[in-house]
């Protein structure tokens, strides 16, 4: 159980750097976006597997120790998902205020160069509703990258889960003595979802690669 708990931690300080990157502007790319919203999941998934250990655990003090880490966990997790949303929206709205200054000040320029004012005035609106459609495009794009890494990963972990499945069945098998066609088959079903797999990640990556390719 301690070796769970290590690793919830040792992801849960990641995040927390990658986190850091994205609050100072250090890295504020949709990779980095995509990634924190990966690793949210990823954590997620190691609480709840030590959340389930600790309450199977019979030694009192050790269950509630553990009990107590998952507590601090989810809370932990929640304040970062909170901090996450709340610094995306901070950095929408800069970037519109920026886009709308950029915009008026051309129109005020305008104002005493332009005699056709009217008409530029009604070009800066459209510009300015090109640049919010464009910042909700981005949003959307990055809603897109995210949800195909999800996907990714989540096959990843399946894939593992299936690989230590299989070690435990044959074992369980040569211990019990059980024949070599039961063996056999057991080995047979692991293949069809390794292709399973590979099959599904083949397709992310297609995913990965339009998006990036056509909307990027």
């Amino acid at each position: 159980m301690n070796s769970l708990y290590n690793h919830a931690l040792k992801q849960s300080v990641s995040l927390q750097r990658d986190l850091e990157k994205f609050a100072t502007g250090q890295d504020s790319s949709a990779g980095l976006q995509g990634q924190i919203s990966a690793s949210f999941n990823t954590l997620q998934r190691s609480i709840d597997d030590y959340d389930n250990l600790a309450k199977r655990e019979v030694v009192a003090v050790k269950k509630e120790t553990a009990l107590t880490r998952v507590t601090k966990f989810r809370r932990e997790l929640q304040d970062m998902k909170t901090q996450f949303e709340t610094i995306k929206k901070q950095q929408e709205n800069q970037r519109y205020e920026q886009n709308r200054d950029s915009l008026l000040a051309r129109r005020n320029r305008s104002t005493t160069e332009n005699p056709y004012f009217p008409m530029e005035e009604s070009r800066s609106e459209f510009a300015m509703r090109e640049a919010a459609f464009a910042n909700n495009t981005d949003a959307q794009l990055d809603s897109f990258i995210d949800q195909a890494q999800n996907l990714l990963e989540n096959l990843t972990d399946q894939h593992g889960i299936l690989k230590k499945t299989q070690k435990k069945l044959l074992d369980a098998a040569n211990t019990l003595g059980l024949s070599k066609n039961v063996i056999r088959y057991i080995e047979r079903r692991t293949a069809q979802d390794k292709w399973i797999f590979i099959v599904g990640l083949a397709i992310t990556l297609l995913i990965l690669w339009a998006i990036a390719h056509y909307l990027g």
